[in-house]
């Protein structure tokens, strides 16, 4: 019942924020601070929803019903990038985590409704919705402006390191995770290389050594 009382109040404190702003006098609260709250609060969200399963009759933990991007894909009629990209990046952080057992035994394996436990197909389910949280994650973030947009990726970052520190306190996951940082950061922040050539890399030295003779 606990997450239950969580993931309501939360979800109740997102949906106030979201349909009753405050009538601030700087246009940067409604810019920037209100939209990253937005997106902690769902980041905050998405990071407990898939562990109701353990308060949630009918469905046993590690549940394929809360470890699925079925939730995001749900919030996308809701319209609100900020929510949508903080819920979806903190179920994929969850998910991510939980790649990573000990072993892949009991309470590791992802339960389907009426089917039973998925075996060996369990990391499976879990990377693909992972990728697909992620992906909605991305796209909703890129949506907003770019203080908001770079803003919530280091939000993200901070948080997937916390709780990968704090929650699986081993390497795999770490390193994993690292990976996904430098790919993002390289993505995000690097220039765009789509039009180097040697060419321009040949001619631009030859221009600089003819300016020195």
């Amino acid at each position: 019942m606990k997450y239950w009382l969580e993931c309501l109040g939360l979800a109740a404190l997102i949906t106030l924020i979201n349909s009753y702003p405050l009538p601030l006098p700087l246009p940067i609260f409604k810019q920037l601070i209100i939209p990253m709250v937005i997106f902690g609060l769902s980041l905050i969200l998405g990071l407990r929803f898939p562990d109701v399963d353990l308060y949630t009759p009918g469905l046993k933990h590690r549940s394929a019903v809360t470890h699925s991007a079925l939730l995001p894909w749900l919030v996308t009629l809701l319209g609100n990038p900020a929510i949508l990209a903080g819920l979806s990046i903190g179920m994929a952080i969850h998910i991510f985590a939980d790649i990573f057992p000990k072993a892949w035994i009991g309470g590791a394996l992802v339960k389907m409704p009426l089917f039973g436990s998925l075996g060996k197909l369990s990391p499976y389910w879990l990377t693909l919705n992972c990728l697909v949280c992620l992906a909605i994650g991305m796209q909703s973030v890129s949506i907003n402006g770019d203080s908001v947009k770079y803003g919530s990726l280091c939000l993200s970052l901070i948080i997937l390191l916390w709780y990968l520190i704090k929650k699986e306190k081993s390497m795999p996951p770490l390193l994993s995770a690292f990976m996904i940082i430098g790919v993002l950061c390289w993505y995000h922040y690097l220039p765009d290389l789509s039009s180097f050539s040697l060419d321009t890399l040949t001619a631009g030295a030859g221009k600089s050594l003819r300016s020195a003779g």
